[in-house]
Parts: C-alpha cells; sequence; structure tokens
C-alpha cells in the first residue's frame, strides 16, 4: 500500500493539501509571498506534488519548482516556516508519523532548489556554467 493509499487517495490527501495552503497564506510570516496569487492553482499544484511523491496517481503539471520560486527570492527562514507549517497540519490531522516523516523529508529536499541555495541552485538541478572570471582569469 502506498502513503497516497493510505492516507485515503485524492479524498483522503485533498483536505490536508487544502489545510496547509490555507495555513501558509494567512501565515504572518510567509503568507505575503502568497498575496496575488491564484490560490486554486497552487492548491492544485500542491496536490499534484503530494501524489507523486506520495505514491498517487496525479501527475505534477506545474512548471518546474525552480523557475516558480525563483522570482520570490525565498530564503532558508521562509522554507524553513513552510515546514513547520506543514508539520503542524500533518499533526493536527492525525497524519500516520512515518508518512508524515517521509512527506517532509521529501519537502525539506526540495530546499536549495526552492531558495536558490546549495548545489541545485535556481537551475533545477544543473550547476550555473563557470566563466574565466568565476575562475579568476578575467
Amino acid at each position: 500500500m502506498t502513503d497516497w493509499e493510505a492516507l485515503g487517495g485524492e479524498a483522503g490527501v485533498a483536505p490536508l493539501v487544502t489545510a496547509f495552503v490555507e495555513r501558509v497564506v494567512a501565515d504572518p510570516i510567509i503568507g505575503f509571498l502568497f498575496e496575488g496569487r491564484d490560490l486554486a492553482r497552487i492548491t492544485r499544484h500542491e496536490l499534484e506534488h503530494a501524489s507523486v511523491h506520495l505514491g498517487g496517481p496525479l501527475a505534477y503539471q506545474g512548471r518546474p519548482i525552480a523557475a516558480v520560486h525563483r522570482p520570490l527570492r525565498i530564503h532558508a527562514g521562509h522554507f524553513r516556516r513552510r515546514l513547520a507549517l506543514l508539520r503542524m497540519v500533518l499533526r493536527e490531522h492525525a497524519v500516520d508519523e512515518a508518512i508524515a516523516a517521509r512527506w517532509v523529508a521529501h519537502d525539506e529536499a526540495l530546499r536549495p532548489v526552492v531558495t536558490g541555495e546549495g548545489s541545485c541552485g535556481p537551475f533545477d538541478g544543473e550547476p550555473p556554467k563557470r566563466t574565466d572570471s568565476d575562475r579568476g582569469l578575467g
């Protein structure tokens, strides 16, 4: 049984995702990042993303994650807050601890892509090309 199935499929996961999106949008620390955004679209893409990593049937139909988040200039603190809110929602909805841990770990692995930090950066997993000036030759 997949985590998606254990959570009740789309009927079980959709309310979790909706509660999570509502929580981040209302959050005084990161809610501003969602001002003027299409929340229905965000919720749909979050559900698709959850389906992919929970073993569900929905495919992610959104743009590449780095391309979506690059212009927002999301910092590590913003990302940590998002993870904390995800943990809260999963705990409040009594999601099995092992499933919640896998869900959070999956999202945590996206930190470098979302924040533009680390080896992945905003390049969707491809490091930038080095120039002569980067090597101290120019």
